[in-house]
């Protein structure tokens, strides 16, 4: 339920018992702001969306309001998760990771609640103002870059030599990539678009590799692509010394087929701009790389953006779910779902 249409909510209540007119102007006040702000949304994709994006993930207006309605009746009728957030902008990263399909939505949704509280280190604090997520962001270990690519898209950059293997420790460099991409999730129309990345794998050294073992690379790779509400369309890894090519192999085995092939291997960032276009580079890359800008400015815009939204990440651990052994079977499980209004239409393979 919104803000607002609680307001309506609590109006109601409020005013059962001794119903006034004044009472009655309040309810239905805030009943016309709930209504304005669901329309607003519904029609928000719409606007900074083509057509064809939202195509791909098979979203109309129509379906965008159901889907979001069914979420938020499973989280409420859900034992086991508390204070989660029910915005529609929280619950369509979801939906639009799954293309609708409600019930693969809710399970992420519940896999996600359960990551962040079993991984805590690195998926909870995601505080701009703790000191080395300051350091790594400001230093141009990871941000992104003001502009988008030719997509539309977002960019995550990365510059590995930026990070001091002898100072930070693998749950700070973590929570510098989900602290970004919850920031960017924010964002509708990243969440339509997608995402894409650049990194800078120039100066990396086995130090910087050894922060993590191989047994918390498999971990980290097998949660994060399934759990975190995130549409990888772009990956291009950038200078890589020829040494670590094998690490690079034993990364991508962990992955999907469909990232896998998301993989661009570029000896240069010469082969980047080509890639880009000479002009979406020079517009989009710090002015270290070739663009206009300079890194330190783009590295405190996003330092800044941060700070805005700091209440909304630091809210995101409020968030929590009991752990449950399930023991219904699957034909049982499968029943719940027809009590939600889109299952026939999501599960029906037309989207």
């Amino acid at each position: 339920m919104t803000g607002k249409l609680k307001k309506a909510a609590d109006s109601a209540v409020s005013c059962s018992t001794f119903f006034s007119e004044e009472c009655e102007e309040v309810f239905e006040d805030a009943v016309e702001e709930a209504v304005e702000e669901a329309v607003s949304c519904s029609k928000l994709s719409e606007d900074i969306c083509d057509l064809s994006d939202l195509e791909e993930i098979g979203e109309t207006e129509l379906n965008r309001t159901q889907s979001v309605r069914s979420v938020q009746s499973w989280i409420r009728t859900h034992g086991s998760i508390h204070n989660c957030r029910e915005d529609p902008s929280f619950l369509l990263r979801f939906i639009r990771m799954q293309k609708h399909q409600i019930p693969k939505s809710c399970t992420v949704l519940e896999n996600y609640l359960m990551m962040r509280k079993k991984h805590p280190q690195w998926f909870k604090n995601l505080d701009v103002r703790d000191e080395k997520l300051t350091e790594l962001i400001r230093n141009g270990y990871l941000f992104a870059l003001p502009g988008r690519d030719p997509d539309g898209r977002r960019v995550v950059f990365v510059r590995a030599k930026s990070m001091d293997p002898k100072r930070h420790t693998n749950s700070d460099i973590m929570r510098a990539h989900i602290i970004t991409f919850e920031a960017l999730l924010e964002e509708e129309e990243t969440q339509v678009k997608g995402f894409t990345y650049i990194y800078d794998c120039s100066g990396v050294s086995l130090a910087h590799l050894s922060i993590f073992s191989p047994s918390e690379v498999q971990k980290i790779f097998s949660i994060c692509q399934k759990n975190l509400p995130m549409r990888h369309k772009d990956i291009n890894i950038v200078s890589l010394p020829f040494h670590l090519r094998a690490v690079l192999e034993f990364c991508k085995a962990l992955l999907s087929d469909k990232l896998r092939s998301r993989f661009c291997v570029l000896g240069s960032f010469d082969k980047l701009y080509a890639k880009l276009g000479e002009e979406s580079a020079v517009s989009l890359l710090p002015q270290e790389y070739g663009g206009s800008v300079p890194l330190d400015s783009m590295t405190a815009q996003w330092a800044e953006h941060l700070e805005k939204i700091r209440p909304i990440l630091l809210s995101l651990d409020e968030m929590d779910i009991i752990e449950r052994k399930m023991t219904k079977s699957k034909e049982e499980s499968g029943l719940i779902w027809r009590y939600l209004p889109s299952f026939a239409q999501s599960s029906s393979g037309s989207v």
